[in-house]
Order: C-alpha cells, then structure tokens, then sequence
C-alpha cells in the first residue's frame, strides 16, 4: 500500500502592518522599481545606499494609489539630502549595520539626554 504524504497544517497567515500592498498591473511605477533594483543589484543589496530610489519608488506608488499615503520620514526615509544619512562609516570603514547600528537608538539616546538637561535645569544643584 502506497501512502500519500498528509499536508502539513501551516500556521494562519499574518497580514502585513501596513495593510496590503497591491500589485502594479498597469506598470505605473515600474521606471522607478527598475531604477530601485538596480541600485540594489550595484551597490551589493545594501539598501542604504539607494534610500532616493526607495523614496522614488514608493512616491510614485502613492501618487498611484498602490499604498496608502505616508510622510517618507513615517517609512524611515528622512534626511535623503544628507550626505551622512545611512552612508556614515565609522574609521573602520564600516556602515552602520555592519557594525550592530540599532535602529531607533539614537533618538532614543537623544531624548534621554534633553530629559537629563531638563531634570538639571529645575534649579536642583547636582552637588546638594
């Protein structure tokens, strides 16, 4: 007697946290998907160094009604201009996620900072 193999019960699907992400039938962004993907393919798939590309591309989706219209920055695309923005090497010459960068972390790090200044500015003397 030959058994057939049972299908594996797979886990329920999750849907994505920004609701869905319709396909470009009509190909209205595809000029800047192209120009995205080539930059990944040059630059090794580091995403960093393609971050215009990126913004391009879901610029053109959003004006397109393929996604939901977001500020660029909300998607983690701010400081396009800065020559710095994603692109800082330490002396090593590493970027930043090669060598553990954290994203968040230096806002974070900021924040706790302006509210240590702040407890320091309400008159209290650090010294008693």
């Amino acid at each position: 007697i030959v058994r057939m193999a049972q299908p594996s019960k797979a886990a329920p699907g999750r849907p994505p946290d920004k609701g869905s992400f319709p396909l470009d039938h009509r190909a209205e962004c595809k000029e800047a998907m192209e120009a995205y993907m080539g930059c990944m393919r040059e630059s090794g798939m580091e995403s960093l160094r393609c971050r215009k590309q990126a913004a391009a591309y879901l610029t053109c989706r959003m004006e397109h009604n393929l996604m939901a219209k977001e500020e660029l920055d909300d998607l983690g695309l701010r400081n396009l201009d800065s020559a710095k923005a994603g692109m800082a090497a330490t002396s090593e010459g590493r970027l930043p996620q090669q060598r553990g960068f954290i994203a968040g972390l230096e806002r974070v790090q900021a924040v706790k900072s302006q509210s240590a200044r702040a407890a320091g500015s309400d008159g209290a003397s650090p010294g008693g």
